[in-house]
Order: C-alpha cells, then sequence, then structure tokens
C-alpha cells in the first residue's frame, strides 16, 4: 500500500524532511511502508537508513567539531540523537519554513549543549593536544546537502555496494550496527548466521581478552545446529515484539555481550559499539566511492 505524505510547506528538501520525521519522531513508520512524497516514492526502512546518514554526515562535518577526532565526534553524534529521540524535537517541528534551516539551527543548539558539558571539555581538549588536528585554515559552514533526488538515487544505485561495506565491518562494530539498522533493511539467512555466531562467542568468552578476541574476529567458537536455531528464533520472537526496531537493551540480550554485567553497563556498550560502527561504515563507503551521495 502507498501512503502519500505531505511535507512543510515550500519544503526545500521534501524526503529529507519525511526521511527525519520517519525516523525519529514518537509514531513509528513501518520498513516496508511505501512513501510517496511529490510525486517520488521511497520504502520508508531507506529513508530512515538515509536519515542516520545525514545526521551522521552532519555531526562528524560541522563546523564546530573541526579540530576533534573521531572520539569527540562519536560523543557528540550518540548526545545528538538520544535529544533529538528523547526531546522528540522533529516532531515538535511547527512544519512551516525551511526544514534544513530547521535541522540545521537544532543540530547546533544540541552541539553547543554538548560542547558546554564535562565531557566534552575533556574530549576537545585531548584533541587540541594531539598534533595530528590541526585548525583548518578556514572554519565556514559546511555546505548543505545538493539535491535530495539526486543523492536518493544514488544511495539506491549503491544499496548492493553499502550492505557489503557494512558486512566487512570487524564483528565487534559490524553486528551490533547491523541488528540496530533493522528494519532500514531485511537480514538474511547469512546476516542470522553472523549474529549467532557473535552472540555464542561472547556468551562463551572466559576473559576480556576473550571479549576483544571476539569483538576482532580472531576468536570464534562457533555454535552447534541446535544452538544456532535457539538463537534465530530468540531473534525472531524479538522482532516480533519490537516490530520497528530493536532497542539497545534487546540488542546487548541477544550479542550476549558482558554476560554477568548489569543491563545498562551492556546496553552501554553496544551503544559505543553501534555508534563506532557507523563512523567505520561512513568511512568505508568514502573509500569505495559512495561519498558523493553526501556531498
Amino acid at each position: 500500500m502507498i501512503r502519500e505524505v505531505s511535507a512543510s510547506r515550500d519544503a526545500d528538501e521534501p524526503l529529507l524532511e519525511v526521511a527525519y520525521l520517519a525516523e525519529f519522531s514518537s509514531t513509528p513508520v513501518d520498513k516496508d511502508a511505501v512513501l510517496e512524497v511529490e510525486g517520488v516514492r521511497r520504502r520508508a526502512g531507506d529513508l530512515r537508513a538515509l536519515a542516520i546518514h545525514d545526521l551522521a554526515t552532519r555531526v562528524t562535518e560541522h563546523k564546530l567539531l573541526r579540530r576533534a577526532d573521531d572520539t569527540a565526534r562519536l560523543a557528540a553524534l550518540r548526545f545528538v540523537e538520544r535529544r533529538l529521540v528523547e526531546g522528540d524535537k522533529i516532531a515538535q517541528y511547527g512544519r512551516e519554513g525551511a526544514f534544513v534551516g530547521f535541522l540545521k539551527r537544532v543540530l547546533h543548539n544540541l552541539l553547543l549543549d554538548w560542547l558546554r558539558s564535562p565531557t566534552a571539555r575533556a574530549e576537545l581538549r585531548r584533541a587540541e593536544h594531539d598534533p595530528s588536528h590541526a585548525l583548518p585554515d578556514e572554519i565556514d559552514e559546511m555546505p548543505l546537502p545538493g539535491e535530495l533526488a539526486e543523492r536518493a538515487r544514488l544511495m539506491m544505485k549503491n544499496h548492493a555496494l553499502a550492505i557489503r561495506a557494512l558486512r566487512e565491518l570487524p564483528p565487534g562494530r559490524g553486528v551490533p550496527l547491523r541488528l540496530s539498522l533493522w528494519p532500514a533493511y531485511e537480514h538474511d539467512d547469512e546476516d542470522v548466521t553472523a549474529f549467532g555466531d557473535f552472540a555464542r562467542c561472547h556468551e562463551t568468552a572466559g576473559s576480556q581478552t576473550d571479549a576483544r578476541a571476539c569483538d576482532s574476529g580472531r576468536r570464534c567458537d562457533l555454535p552447534d545446529a541446535a544452538w544456532r536455531e535457539a538463537h534465530a528464533a530468540e531473534l525472531d520472537a524479538q522482532k516480533r515484539a519490537e516490530p520497528s526496531g530493536l532497542s539497545r537493551r534487546v540488542i546487548a540480550e541477544l550479542l550476549r555481550v558482558g554476560v554477568g554485567k548489569a543491563i545498562d553497563k551492556r546496553e552501554g556498550a553496544i551503544c559505543e559499539r553501534i555508534s563506532k560502527g557507523r563512523l567505520m561504515l561512513l568511512d568505508a563507503l568514502r573509500r569505495t566511492g559512495v561519498e558523493d551521495v553526501a556531498s
């Protein structure tokens, strides 16, 4: 069923506006729904992935973080994502005026909040003393995204390449990220097997050294068929319980990371892995030539 969605009046980037509303508003949009915006039809899952990609790009390239290292950008991205969801700022958008301008202002204000925090000051102070991070000659605003229709077309064209890059990430980054992106794209048997292998590896890890080896893919304790089937059934049950996307808590339980620790610590570890995986995925896409979609 095709659902027609109207953007705000005189919207500069209608598809981008709908993508952010689909991903960050309090009302979930099913991944398989087909949304039509000004005659352009897109799968909701693809739009939600586009919103995450756009947000990560805006945070990592924001002028306030030009001299920061990847750790500082990662912390900023996690902060902005959390505030967008918790504050429901996208859903509160008044649907009047330019959406990109609104998004730019919200992002700028959220980053200012983060920069005033003790965590941000510590991260940026460390980055400032790193000689490899020199201050650029120009601190101009980053250009806004180009024609969104062309960006969306290129993203669809490079979809297979992006999925391959996602699967080539180290298990500790790729597996949690792939689960967090559901329902942006559907998992196949290969993905489900990878989830089970990673979960079993962490379940049998007896030390931090073993856990780090699981993350890097150097340690492999393959499960038997019965264990893998049980884990696949557990994954399916969680998908049915959370059809709009799995929570970080559920992902932490499914992947067995930090077994024996408090769930909030395990959830924090999963958040870190997912955020670092996103940055690694963006870098991998740029190296393979997909960077044009973000220019």
